[in-house]
C-alpha cells in the first residue's frame, strides 16, 4: 500500500470518530436543557369528604337511656270462687270485655239457699226465746222488789235473758254468713277489663279459691324492662319516656317511669323498671314487645363534637380544625359525654369551626386539606 492510500484511510477514520463524538454530545445535552425548563411539581392536598368533618354550632344535648321490655296490664287478677260448689254457668269467654260488677259466673244455689233458710229459722227461734226470757226477768225483778220471790230467782232470770240475747247475736251472725255465701254464688268482675283466660267451665265442682277466669285491665298498660344498674342510677320515678310497640308501626306512645325495683335480679344482675303507657288505645294488650327512650338530662346551646374527633398527645386533648385549607391543632377541655358517649361537650372552641370528625390516622397540624362534597 502506498503512503497516499494510508493517509486517506486515516483521514476517513478520524472524521468518523469526530462525527460520533458530536452526536453523543448532542444526545446528552438535549435532556438536560429540557429538565432545566420543566416546572416544579407542588404537593397535593389531602381530600376530606363532608362526612369526615363536623361544623360546630350550638345545639341541644340530650342524655338518653334506652330500654326494651314486654307490656303487661297494671291491674290483672285471677277471679276465684268464694264458695265451694258446682258451677251452674260461666257467662264469659276469652276476649270478652266486661264492666265492673258484671256477672261472670254463677254457682248452683240450692244448698246455699237451704242454709240461709235454716239460719233464718234459728234466728227466729232465738228471738222468741229472748222475748220469753226478757218477760220472765221483768216479772222476777218486780216480785223480788216486793219480797215475793227470792233475789237468787231474780238473778237467775236476768242471767237467762242475757244468755238468750247472746244466742240471738250468734244466730244473726250465722245468718249473715249464709246470706253472704249465697250472694258469693254470683261471681262478678272486680274491675272493668278483658277476659284473658277462661279457666273453669259449666258443671265443674270447685273448692273455695278455685280459679274461674283471668281478668286484665288493658286500659292501663306498663312495660316491664330489665335494665343494667349503670342506667338505673340515672333514672327517677316520674321521668317521661317515649315508647314504640310492635304492631303499631311508627306510632309512639307517651310513658312515665312509675316504679323502680329496689333489688337486682339474681344471675343477670339487671334491675326491673316499670314504665306506664299514658296513651290509651284499644289495641294495647299484654305481651307486646316494646322499646323506649328516657331523657335523663338535657342542656341547651352547648358546643359538642363527635367522640371520634377527640385526639390526645403528650400535651393533652385536642382536635384538628380546618382553617384556610390547613389543619390546625386546637387544645380542648372535655366537659362531659352525651348520647351514650357518642358526643363530647367541650370548651375551648367557637361556633362555626370545622373539625375533623373521623378517626383518620396520620393527620398532623400544618397539612394542607381539601373538603370534597359528596352526593
Amino acid at each position: 500500500m502506498t503512503a497516499r492510500k494510508r493517509f486517506l484511510i486515516a483521514a476517513v477514520g478520524a472524521a468518523a470518530v469526530l462525527a460520533s463524538g458530536a452526536f453523543a454530545w448532542k444526545a446528552t445535552r438535549a435532556p438536560a436543557s429540557q429538565v432545566a425548563f420543566r416546572p416544579m411539581a407542588t404537593a397535593r392536598p389531602l381530600e376530606l369528604i363532608s362526612q369526615e368533618v363536623h361544623t360546630i354550632k350550638p345545639r341541644g344535648l340530650v342524655d338518653i337511656v334506652r330500654f326494651t321490655g314486654t307490656t303487661q296490664p297494671i291491674d290483672q287478677t285471677v277471679v276465684k270462687a268464694r264458695v265451694a260448689g258446682r258451677l251452674a254457668e260461666v257467662l264469659v269467654r276469652e276476649g270478652d270485655k266486661v264492666a265492673k260488677g258484671q256477672l261472670l259466673a254463677r254457682f248452683e244455689t240450692t244448698e246455699l239457699q237451704a242454709k240461709v233458710n235454716e239460719r233464718q229459722s234459728a234466728v227466729d227461734a232465738a228471738r222468741a226465746e229472748l222475748r220469753w226470757a226478757s218477760r220472765d226477768r221483768s216479772d222476777k225483778e218486780t216480785l223480788s222488789a216486793r219480797n215475793i220471790v227470792s233475789q237468787s230467782a231474780a238473778d237467775q232470770a236476768r242471767s237467762t235473758a242475757e244468755n238468750r240475747t247472746s244466742m240471738v247475736a250468734v244466730s244473726e251472725a250465722q245468718l249473715e254468713v249464709a246470706r253472704k255465701n249465697l250472694a258469693d254464688a254470683e261471681v262478678r268482675a272486680p274491675f272493668a277489663g278483658v277476659v284473658g283466660e277462661r279457666i273453669a267451665n259449666q258443671g265443674e265442682s270447685l273448692p273455695i279459691d278455685g280459679k274461674i277466669v283471668a281478668l286484665l285491665d288493658t286500659s292501663h298498660v306498663e312495660i316491664a324492662a330489665q335494665m343494667p344498674a349503670a342506667d338505673v342510677v340515672r333514672l327517677q320515678v316520674g321521668q317521661a319516656a317515649t315508647i314504640s310497640l310492635e304492631g303499631f308501626g311508627e306510632r309512639t306512645f307517651n310513658g312515665q317511669v312509675t316504679r323502680i325495683s329496689p333489688t337486682a335480679q339474681a344471675g343477670s344482675r339487671s334491675i326491673p323498671v316499670y314504665v306506664e303507657i299514658l296513651d290509651q288505645d284499644d289495641g294495647l294488650r299484654g305481651g307486646l314487645f316494646g322499646t323506649g327512650a328516657i331523657a335523663v338530662k338535657e342542656k341547651a346551646h352547648a358546643l359538642a363534637v363527635p367522640a371520634a374527633a377527640m385526639r390526645k398527645d403528650a400535651e393533652g386533648e385536642f382536635v384538628l380544625t380546618v382553617e384556610d385549607a390547613i389543619l390546625v391543632r386546637k387544645p380542648v377541655g372535655a366537659v362531659r359525654t352525651w348520647s351514650r358517649g357518642e358526643l363530647v361537650e367541650v370548651k375551648g372552641l367557637d361556633a362555626g369551626m370545622i373539625v375533623v370528625a373521623a378517626p383518620l390516622p396520620g393527620l398532623k397540624a400544618g397539612q394542607a386539606v381539601k373538603i370534597v362534597e359528596t352526593r
